[in-house]
C-alpha cells in the first residue's frame, strides 16, 4: 500500500540554528527553531552537539563534527534524517560576532544563576557574579559560553535558550519596525544565513504579533550522555519516546504525527552507567 504523501502546515517554518566557538570546526551550538506563523508560536529545540548519529561518512558517531566535515549541508541532513523534519533555512553565527548582537540591542537585562568562573588560558575569561544584572555583549557571550554547570552541557544549551529568548524579547519589544528593521541590518552583517534581507524583515514584522510569555516555548531534546559506539564514548543517545514528543509538540510542520519510524535515532552499543 502507498503512503500517503505528508502535507505540510501553511507558514510553518524550521530554521537551523548553529553557533561555532569550539576551535576545531564543529558545531558548538545546534538548535532547532520552528516558526508557526498563523498560530504565531515559536519552538526553539536544542540537540546536543554530542548526540549520537549513524553516518556513512565517518566512525565518528557525534553529531557536532557533521558542520567540521561537510558544512551546513552536511549539518542540515544529519538534523532532518534523525528528527525526521524537513530544514527550510539556516543561521549560522560565530559566537564572538554574538557580542555586537547584543550590544546593539543596548544589553540584555539577565538574571545569572549562579557565581561563573573559567578562565581557558587561551585569553578568554568568564567570570560573573550570581544576580539581576545588565549584561553588555562581553558578558552575554561569558554567560552562553559557560560550561561549569552540574548538568554540564544540558546546562548550557538550556542557559543558550534563555539568552537568545531574551534577546529576541528585547528586539520585538521596541514595536517600531524602523528601529527592528535597523537591527536586522546588523543581524545580517553577523551571521551566515541563507535567509535574504526581505525574508527576515518578513519574519520579524510577523514575529512583533508573538505573546512572549506564551507564545515561545523552549526544551533540550532528552536522552542520555553515557552511550559509546564505534569505540567513542561518551555519546548522547536521544530518548525516542522523548523525542518523538518534543518534535511533535515543537517542530513538527506536517498535518500529521510523526512517529519514531520517521527518524533515525542511534542506539548505543554499550553503557558507561549499566543503570543510567
Amino acid at each position: 500500500m502507498v503512503e500517503p504523501a505528508l502535507v505540510r502546515k501553511e507558514q510553518f517554518y524550521n530554521i537551523l540554528l548553529l553557533g561555532c566557538d569550539d576551535g576545531h570546526g564543529n558545531a558548538d551550538t545546534i538548535m532547532v527553531a520552528s516558526y508557526d506563523i498563523p498560530n504565531q508560536t515559536v519552538g526553539l529545540v536544542s540537540v546536543p552537539r554530542d548526540t549520537m548519529i549513524d553516518r556513512t561518512w565517518s566512525k565518528f558517531p557525534k553529531l557536532n563534527a557533521a558542520y567540521g566535515h561537510g558544512g551546513v549541508d552536511l549539518m542540515q541532513e544529519e538534523i532532518s534524517a534523525t528528527l525526521g523534519i524537513p530544514i527550510d533555512y539556516y543561521v549560522k553565527v560565530d559566537l564572538g560576532a554574538f557580542e555586537d548582537l547584543v550590544n546593539a540591542v543596548g544589553g540584555l537585562d539577565f538574571y545569572v544563576p549562579e557565581d561563573m568562573y573559567h578562565d581557558d588560558e587561551g585569553g578568554f575569561i568568564i567570570d560573573l557574579k550570581e544576580g539581576q544584572q545588565h549584561l553588555d555583549g562581553h558578558e552575554a557571550l561569558q554567560l552562553v559560553r559557560y560550561r561549569g554547570y552540574n548538568s554540564a552541557d544540558i546546562g548550557r544549551t538550556e542557559m543558550q535558550q534563555q539568552v537568545l529568548k531574551a534577546l529576541a524579547k528585547e528586539v520585538l519589544s521596541w514595536g517600531s519596525i524602523s528601529k527592528v528593521s535597523a537591527y536586522l541590518e546588523v543581524f545580517n552583517e553577523n551571521v551566515e544565513t541563507d535567509l535574504t534581507l526581505s525574508e527576515i524583515l518578513y519574519f520579524a514584522q510577523s514575529a512583533m504579533g508573538i505573546d512572549m510569555a506564551a507564545g515561545i516555548k523552549t526544551q533540550t531534546l532528552p536522552g542520555r550522555g553515557d552511550a559509546s559506539k564505534n569505540g567513542y564514548e561518551w555519546c548522547y543517545e536521544l530518548s525516542e519516546g522523548g523525542t518523538v514528543i518534543a518534535v511533535n509538540e515543537l517542530l513538527n510542520p506536517y498535518t500529521t504525527l510523526i512517529s519514531a519510524d520517521d527518524m533515525t535515532l542511534a542506539k548505543g552499543e554499550s553503557y558507561i552507567f549499566a543503570n543510567g
